[in-house]
């Protein structure tokens, strides 16, 4: 019998050692796997963030390329011709581009398929960078639980609109009436005007991003002969005026301008009559009361003194909730996981305008052959983030945006914007 005893302690315990060894092989190739994952993301956001997007994207553009462009902005003045599609622009490669460059040479058409295929390209990665779960499941400071479908834009560009228009109608903004802010001095200080009455429509609308690679664009003109013009933030226009114009009509600030000092938002005479729309996120779930609480920046304040002080300006909070409906709308539509926070404010502007503009025209949302490490036309800070995101779910954005676009390559990685037909021009 002891024989017998000692026979299954001994099996007992080489069971038991072999389990311990077999979880913590299992543990250690969990956790190499790990490792060599995020070894492999960070040497790819490396790679994409600091390698050019062509070799020859600084070398100076060829003369009989720069007269196409200024013919093909003298036509674009007039009306657009919308081409319809029944895919999204960039899961295609044409070997012809369309009207605006009849007269593009093999080498031009290189050029530009080359940058395009390598934007898109970058684009993607950064998308199923952010996407890692490994590397990002505890990035989520706003708790966004996002239970929808993930899918892939491969639909006709108006369909895609259409579920747009269904999901975000109308930007919403802060009217005083709401139960959070009734009575208090905020809810009695809003405008009792909207941003952009009902009545009010536009043939052609110019979105005007901060991107450096407005400088040397020439567009000024262009954009001031749009119907409206928005524009972001703290961009300058005076001694700009060559590449992004002087007109302006609606400008959307966040809530970081609007509290700081540096921006001067209560004395600069940027922010003064105008439209100007302030916004400011809220958590995925959060109801005004506790927004209004608990704001990301105090937006409030300055608020209140600036309508006390300007009371002329039509200045507007919008409703921090319509940021989730964008943002489920683009994840909706993205077939990974997009970065968690708010969208952008250019995504933000598109929306804003779709119910009163025939034709939406970003400029440099989508980065052209003149894209440059610098942020922005204004400064000389150098970041890539700044066009491929690293808050904002940009790069899922921007595949969006190239989905809605109904320009050719070469207006859009030429001459440098996307047209985005309005809500009323559509069929759904």
């Amino acid at each position: 019998m002891r024989a017998i005893a000692v026979s299954v302690w001994i099996f007992i315990n080489l069971v038991f050692f072999g389990m311990c060894g077999y979880i913590y092989l299992l543990w250690s190739q969990y956790w190499h796997y790990i490792t060599r994952r995020n070894q492999e993301a960070q040497n790819e956001v490396h790679k994409v963030d600091n390698r050019p997007l062509v070799d020859y994207y600084q070398e100076q553009m060829p003369m009989e390329i720069l007269h196409m462009q200024r013919q093909a902005l003298i036509r674009s003045q007039t009306t657009p011709t919308i081409r319809q599609r029944s895919k999204p622009r960039f899961k295609s490669n044409h070997k012809k581009l369309a009207s605006n460059c009849n007269n593009c040479d093999a080498s031009t058409t290189k050029r530009l398929s080359a940058f395009k295929n390598r934007l898109i390209i970058r684009l993607r990665s950064v998308l199923h960078d952010e996407s890692n779960v490994f590397k990002s499941k505890h990035d989520n400071p706003y708790n966004v639980e996002y239970h929808g479908t993930q899918r892939s834009p491969n639909i006709p560009q108006q369909q895609l609109l259409c579920r747009l228009k269904k999901m975000v109608p109308i930007v919403p903004t802060i009217t005083g009436q709401e139960s959070a802010f009734q009575q208090t001095e905020l809810g009695l200080l809003v405008p009792n005007n909207k941003l952009i009455a009902d009545n009010e429509r536009f043939n052609t609308c110019a979105i005007i991003s901060n991107s450096g690679a407005l400088n040397g664009s020439n567009l000024g003109s262009f954009i001031d002969n749009h119907d409206l013009v928005l524009r972001f933030n703290h961009a300058p226009t005076n001694g700009y005026e060559k590449d992004v114009g002087k007109k302006t009509t609606i400008r959307i600030l966040n809530s970081q301008v609007v509290s700081k000092k540096q921006f001067k938002f209560l004395k600069s005479k940027l922010y003064s009559n105008i439209k100007v729309l302030v916004w400011d996120p809220c958590n995925y779930t959060s109801t005004l009361e506790q927004w209004r609480d608990k704001p990301d920046f105090d937006v409030f304040t300055p608020y209140i003194k600036h309508r006390k002080a300007k009371p002329k300006t039509n200045l507007h909070l919008l409703d921090p909730r319509v940021l989730w409906k964008l943002w489920d709308f683009i994840q909706s539509h993205t077939s990974v996981r997009i970065r968690r926070n708010p969208p952008s404010s250019g995504f933000l502007g598109m929306a804003l305008l779709l119910p009163y503009c025939n034709y939406i025209r970003m400029m440099e949302y989508i980065p052209s052959v003149r894209m440059t490490p610098r942020c922005h036309y204004f400064d000389n800070e150098v970041d890539a983030s700044c066009t491929f995101g690293v808050w904002h779910p940009l790069a899922a954005e921007k595949l969006l945006s190239l989905a809605m676009n109904t320009e050719d390559d070469f207006t859009t990685f030429q001459l440098g914007y996307i047209t985005i037909q309005g809500y009323d021009r559509l069929k759904c």
